[in-house]
Formats: structure tokens, sequence, C-alpha cells
């Protein structure tokens, strides 16, 4: 690494990793359970997703995120279950691997419209080389210690939904355990509260608007507000605003009934637009109902 770049890696590594030790998706509005272990009960279908994310492109050494995500009732009951797998990297210096296993159960409340708690548990294998940086760091700063660690964690996730909106809170890392216990990275945990509504304007237009909050105690809250538009059932076009971050720019294609790919540009807002070139997120997604039934638009 360059000097310059050097010295802004060291200075906005300890901002990611206490800051927002949780990786950052802008198509959460069509991935929702990374974000809400009780997300898995509504659609009845099965899904699958995948999304890659290259943030701050440009900048060496930059974040970049996979994900995997299943979902799907079970038979026809009022039960579901769900697994993730992801994968979060800084450089080389932070590499995490989490593998996790959701479960969800929906009662009706009303009249179409259901309450659901789910629960996650997983492991990850996080490692910290901070020797990558430079080997004097650990010299000076015994805080910049190499770590190699195995973790497990629960979530808990509550959402309230129809066909019409859903709204969630949740805490999908609500309590991790460590298998290290000098490991010096400080866990906190991260309160998402979200939302959507659907309005529909005939069958070729229809208006969704979503809103995710993350709050982490030490960290300000961060505020995403977005807005699609659903064209002839086959194309979102929609934008976003990330607080202190960036402005995103999101279009998913209905490529077939089963199959629909994304993409996500962030342009960034904050300081960090001189040294990269905002970040780019694909989706893939597969969904196969498993009985007739009204398309999931959440």
């Amino acid at each position: 690494m360059s000097v310059r770049r050097l010295l802004v890696f060291v200075w906005l590594l300890p901002l990611y990793s206490l800051g927002q030790q949780k990786a950052i998706l802008s198509q959460y509005m069509f991935n929702g359970l990374v974000a809400n272990p009780a997300y898995s009960s509504i659609d009845n279908a099965l899904n699958m997703t995948a999304v890659s994310r290259h943030q701050w492109v440009g900048f060496k050494g930059a974040p970049n995120t996979q994900t995997f995500s299943l979902h799907s009732p079970i038979n026809e009951s009022n039960s579901s279950f769900g697994a993730i797998l992801m994968r979060d990297q800084i450089a080389e210096v932070i590499i995490d691997n989490a593998a996790f296993l959701t479960f969800a159960q929906k009662v009706e409340i009303a009249e179409e419209t259901f309450l659901s708690l789910g629960i996650n548990g997983g492991i990850s294998k996080y490692q910290a080389n901070y020797s990558e940086i430079s080997e004097e760091s650990i010299m000076i700063d015994p805080v910049f210690a190499n770590e190699n660690d195995i973790r497990s964690s629960v979530g808990l996730g509550l959402m309230l939904f129809s066909n019409k909106f859903y709204a969630g809170l949740s805490a999908p890392s609500f309590m991790e355990f460590r298998g290290n216990k000098r490991t010096k990275t400080a866990f906190r945990t991260h309160w998402i509260v979200q939302g959507g509504y659907l309005v529909d304007f005939g069958e070729n237009l229809k208006f969704k608007p979503n809103t995710m909050v993350k709050y982490v105690n030490g960290s300000p809250m961060q505020i995403d507000v977005n807005a699609n538009f659903l064209i002839a059932e086959t194309l979102w076009l929609g934008s976003s605003w990330r607080s202190f971050d960036s402005m995103n720019f999101i279009a998913e294609l209905q490529i077939t009934p089963k199959l629909q790919v994304g993409y996500a540009y962030d342009l960034t807002t904050s300081q960090l637009s001189h040294v990269q070139k905002g970040s780019h997120e694909i989706m893939l997604s597969l969904r196969f109902a498993k009985w007739d039934g009204p398309r999931c638009y959440f």
C-alpha cells in the first residue's frame, strides 16, 4: 500500500470493525433473511438468493462481501426454515466466514395479516491479520495483535406483515459466544428496524417504499430510506439514501417467473468519495413456488 492509502486504511479499520461489524447490503428489500430471521415466513415458496458486494471500488483493500441465503415453508404449515452463508473481507486483514440456520413460526392475527417470530443460530471463523498492514504496528501497539477465533451466535426477529406491508424488529446476532476469550474486538448487538409498503397503481405499475434503521451502541444510528417502482411486473427501478454514507441506485429484472437479477450502485457522499469510485452489488435470486398463490412483493 502507498503511505496515503495505508494511513486512510488504518484510520478506517476501527470504524468499520467496531461501528459496522455486520456487512452493509443495498438490496436488503429483496433479501430480508440476512437482516431478520422471521423473514422466512413472508413467502410460501422456496427462495435462494446470492449477493456479491464490492465496496469502495478503486480503494485498495476495500471491503467485499458475499452472501447466499435460502428459505422455505415447511410443507403447508405456518413454520419455515432458512440458511445463510456469508463471507466478509477487508483486504487480507479481516476475514469473517459464517453459517447460520433460521426457524420461524407465524400466526394469523387478523384477516391475511400475520405475526412471525424467528430465531437463528450459527458459527463463524474470524481472522484479523493486522501484521498484513505492518509488523511494526504490532510491536508498537498490542491492540493490533493478530486474532484467530471461532465464534457462535444466536439472533431473534419479529415481523408483522400482509400482502400490502411488512414491519420488522430484529437483532440478527443478539448474543455472541467466543472460543478465544483474549480477543480484542468488542462485540455489540445490532438492532434493526425495517418496513415497507406496496401501493398498487394498476396492472403495470406498483410503488414500494422501504426503510431500514440500524442501531448499535457507540455508533451513530444509520438510516436507509428507499423507493422502488415495479413496471409491468418485470422491472424494479429505485433509489436509496443512506445516512452518513451514500446515494444508491437499484435495478431488478424479473427474467422469468423463477429468476430475478439485480444490481445496485452506491455513490458515496462522505469524504471517502475522494479515494474511491463507489460500490457495486450484484444479486441473483431463484423462487420456486410449492403451490399456487399470490406473488410476494417483499
